[in-house]
């Protein structure tokens, strides 16, 4: 009888075990799931931004005056308002995907944080106009959501530039 008892401890030891080592195998998984997820969205966020019109748009934007009015818009061709709406929509976009976790903050501050805090200075004040004219209050939300995160993130963690940060680096 002493082994027979021996004998089924042992089994619900090795049962304890085997469960236990099920959910860390399933804990694991799902971690290593989340950071793929991530860098998969990434990769994609990439993509968005890497092309002939956003480059171009964005170039536009960037040569407008810091605060420009939308009344002094209307001087620029349909080319220029154009620009503006790829601008905003891709950075509308990003903005959610970083509120949703989707990608993180750091990732889109790393790839494009200046661009977009730049971008934003250049158009709130056309935003503002916008809004005030048209009574919607959520043109360009997630663009200045994302642009004023950026803008206390630099504030905050100001560090220098890659290219000094990481001079030492190697592979």
């Amino acid at each position: 009888m002493g082994d027979l008892t021996t004998l089924a401890n042992l089994a619900e030891i090795f049962s304890a075990i085997l469960v236990i080592g099920g959910l860390i195998f399933a804990v694991v998984q799902l971690l290593d799931y989340r950071q793929q997820r991530r860098e998969t969205a990434a990769i994609e966020l990439l993509r968005s931004f890497q092309n002939p019109e956003f480059s171009r748009s964005l170039r536009s934007v960037l040569l407008l005056p810091r605060g420009v009015h939308m009344g002094e818009m209307t001087e620029h061709s349909t080319a220029v308002h154009d620009a503006i709406m790829v601008v905003v929509l891709t950075f509308e976009s990003i903005g959610v995907m970083v509120f949703r976790k989707i990608v993180t903050l750091e990732i889109v501050n790393q790839l494009l944080g200046g661009v977009c805090v730049e971008a934003w200075l250049r158009l709130c004040q056309y935003t503002h106009d916008y809004r005030a004219e048209s009574g919607r209050v959520t043109m360009s939300e997630w663009f200045q959501w994302l642009a004023e995160r950026l803008a206390e993130h630099h504030k905050r963690y100001g560090r220098p530039p890659a290219y000094e940060q990481y001079r030492k680096w190697r592979r």
